[in-house]
């Protein structure tokens, strides 16, 4: 009785497993099931951990560029240290964690000014690759082969637009305190965004791909990167206040950090969207006809 017991208590557990096996099975072969799987294994074969470095190599050189033209950005206003604090209130942070953002983000865009000398050589050591992953990326992904020793100039004006249009979002975002300020930023946030993702390639890739080709990548990329920046006050902000109390400006810097790994790994998930897409599309189209 008891060995009935034991058999008739694990059947349905295995039931179970085999209804979940059997569901996944059943999504996978739908169209939005195959689209999934095709864009899951060309992330993995076209990226090879590309996110990681850029994450890295951004943090080492994009990052303290775009402090720079931040700090340019305000020392108009003669008061450099305005952006900390519109960062916090967008984060909506307080107490401690409010002083440590301040303490990070204010001084360093203070002394950002005085830090083209710095900028140049965290250009030289790691911004100068940046462009090169990205331009790996894409390739891989549309399977075509591009890149030489002349590129290095294509990297180099990369590096310069990708950390001035960091420094824009950060001063967006910083900026976003009324409606009237979301009615202003959002649009240009779109067509800014939208123009960026679709020049990306085609300034990378040599012209090799055609815009049209570009666009499904470019407008996701806009959507998804738009609403995860939109949500961060959801998430960042708490990561800050933890990790600051736990591990002070350390603790700041790394959930920055994390939330660039976030965003650029999101920006190459977008990169290999639009060959996917097309490829899918035909694939489908096949299965119609010869359905």
């Amino acid at each position: 009785m008891t060995g009935d017991s034991l058999s008739g208590a694990a059947e349905p557990a295995g039931g179970r497993v085999q209804r979940i096996l059997n569901w996944l099975r059943e999504r996978s072969d739908r169209p939005l099931g195959r689209l999934a799987f095709r864009w899951f294994r060309a992330y993995f074969a076209a990226s090879r951990n590309s996110g990681c470095a850029i994450s890295i190599y951004s943090s080492l050189s994009v990052l303290p560029a775009a402090l720079v033209f931040i700090a340019a950005f305000y020392a108009v206003g003669s008061d450099v240290n305005v952006f900390a604090q519109h960062l916090v209130d967008h984060l909506n942070l307080t107490g401690s964690t409010a002083k440590l953002v301040q303490d990070t983000f204010g001084s360093a865009s203070s002394n950002a000014l005085a830090a083209s000398v710095t900028t140049a050589v965290t250009f030289l050591l790691w911004g100068i690759g940046i462009g090169q992953l990205y331009q790996d990326v894409y390739a891989r992904a549309w399977g075509i082969s591009v890149g030489s020793a002349a590129d290095q100039a294509l990297y180099a004006i990369f590096f310069f637009v990708f950390a001035s249009a960091l420094g824009l979002v950060l001063v967006a975002q910083s900026e976003l305190g009324d409606t009237s300020r979301w009615v202003v930023l959002v649009p240009a946030w779109i067509l800014g965004s939208l123009a960026f993702w679709l020049g990306t390639p085609i300034f990378l890739l040599h012209r090799k791909i055609a815009p049209r080709q570009l666009l499904p990548g470019a407008l996701l990329a806009t959507l998804v990167l738009g609403g995860t920046a939109a949500l961060s006050p959801l998430f960042l902000g708490p990561a800050l206040t933890t990790n600051g109390r736990a591990f002070g400006s350390l603790g700041i810097v790394l959930s920055v950090v994390g939330y660039l790994f976030i965003m650029v790994t999101l920006s190459l998930v977008c990169a290999v969207f639009s060959p996917v897409w097309f490829a899918w599309r035909a694939d489908e189209r096949s299965r119609a006809a010869s359905g």
